[in-house]
């Protein structure tokens, strides 16, 4: 009797242990969930459109309100890593981009972009940015997403054109083309 009364509470040590653990893992996704959708809440006032998958990837990519100004220079960013490097004039040309658009006032963007700068992003990274540009061309009007458009190739072009050519000037790479030519066929879809 005795043994097996050892082997009942045993048996039901191990019982309440397991179902003690899926209680907390339960409980840890709930709380990850929720903090997911805080997150989710908090960023969509930072964007200027309602298309909440999109909103779901940015802060599945780590975007935050304090951090997705940096978004704005991801063609930049892989326009500088497309010949596999990024040279010290096409960081500048970045960082002189970066300053101009206020992320000296973000230090998480501004952090985020010193990553991006010191190891190249994921392709993940760029699908990212191609989601949230489309999203925020079709929130424009046509004609301030062609500005938008504009902008964004002529930033990038100047990054694409840092390095090249002779004493630094004039010469867009292959790969940095391939590039900008994604960038332009996008807009050509969405503006």
């Amino acid at each position: 009797m005795f043994e097996r009364d050892t082997l009942h509470q045993r048996g039901k040590a191990l019982e309440d242990e397991f179902f003690h653990r899926v209680d907390e893992k339960l409980g840890a996704e709930l709380h990850a969930r929720m903090e997911r959708d805080e997150a989710i809440e908090h960023l969509k006032p930072s964007t200027c459109f309602d298309d909440t998958a999109v909103i779901e990837h940015l802060v599945d990519a780590g975007f935050t309100p304090s951090s997705i100004a940096a978004l704005a220079l991801v063609p930049l960013v892989f326009v500088a890593w497309a010949d596999g490097n990024i040279t010290a004039v096409e960081r500048q040309s970045i960082l002189s981009a970066a300053l101009h658009r206020g992320l000296k006032n973000e230090p998480p963007a501004m952090s985020m972009l010193e990553n991006w700068l010191h190891h190249r992003p994921a392709d993940s990274l760029w699908r990212v940015w191609e989601e949230y540009a489309s999203a925020v061309g079709q929130s424009l009007t046509p004609t301030l997403s062609a500005m938008l458009h504009q902008e964004i190739m002529r930033l990038a072009t100047k990054v694409a054109d840092a390095s090249g050519g002779h004493f630094g000037r004039g010469k867009i790479s292959a790969k940095e083309r391939i590039v900008l030519d994604r960038i332009a066929d996008l807009f050509a879809v969405t503006g």
